[in-house]
């Protein structure tokens, strides 16, 4: 890689930094290589951003990428466990992916200052979305949009939320399946293997004697009534089927 190199996005980190908006103050919360800074700075899509990482292994290997890029100086590398390490004037929008729902929850949770109107937060959890969707919509931040991204054989969503709402329920299906996904082309074959995972796990359940698995087996069911009703929503909606 040299100075003049463009840097190369995979898909999902792409789908992230094509929601940001001209002119961000961005966080980057567990930056690791920093690429995401990076593609920003060199297309110009950030006033400031703030490269963060709880470990310091990472957080170097985001400088001598940036160095690598001549992009060093115009990156603010922070090392601190989730937000701590940046001030909420300093930024308006807030970038956490690559990690588990419910650490991208704690790391929120820690940080009550980002449910605010004026805070854009893109998050892209790798596992336990349906465990971050309610949380976050209880929270009364606001699904703004979501789309999702194949990579590796697996559907990863990207969601943009903004603070300050008043805080609604969801239902079982929109936690599992999405809050606003109806239009996204690939939200059909992402429920086709929600409903996969969850018949082979109703299956085990179901084999099971244990009472507490056949209350979890109870509550299987009920997602998979409403995931396949999400289905046949999409398939209406997309004109797939008449």
């Amino acid at each position: 890689m040299d100075g003049g190199k463009e840097l190369i996005l995979s898909e999902r980190l792409l789908a992230i930094a094509q929601w940001i908006p001209p002119g961000s103050r961005v966080a980057d919360i567990g930056t690791d290589h920093g690429y995401l800074p990076i593609w920003l700075l060199q297309h110009g899509c950030a006033a400031f951003i703030a490269a963060c990482d709880v470990r310091e292994g990472p957080l170097e290997h985001a400088r001598r990428s940036a160095a690598q890029y001549g992009l060093q100086e115009k990156l603010s590398f922070r090392l601190g466990s989730g937000l701590s390490c940046v001030a909420p004037d300093e930024i308006d929008t807030i970038v956490i992916a690559g990690m588990g729902g419910e650490t991208i929850l704690s790391i929120l949770e820690a940080a009550p200052w980002t449910n605010d109107a004026r805070y854009t937060l893109l998050l892209q959890p790798m596992t336990k979305a349906e465990v971050l969707r309610p949380w976050l919509s209880e929270q009364g931040y606001v699904f703004l949009k979501e789309r999702l991204v194949l990579e590796n054989r697996t559907y990863f969503p990207i969601m943009a939320l903004r603070g300050g709402g008043t805080g609604q329920p969801l239902s079982i299906g929109q936690a599992w399946g999405g809050v606003a996904l109806q239009d996204d082309p690939l939200q059909g074959n992402a429920l086709d293997a929600l409903l996969h995972l969850c018949t082979y796990a109703l299956n085990g359940l179901e084999r099971s004697t244990v009472p507490k698995n056949l209350e979890r087996a109870a509550q299987q069911r009920a997602i998979l009534v409403q995931l396949r009703r999400m289905k046949e929503e999409w398939l209406h909606a997309n004109g797939k089927r008449t």
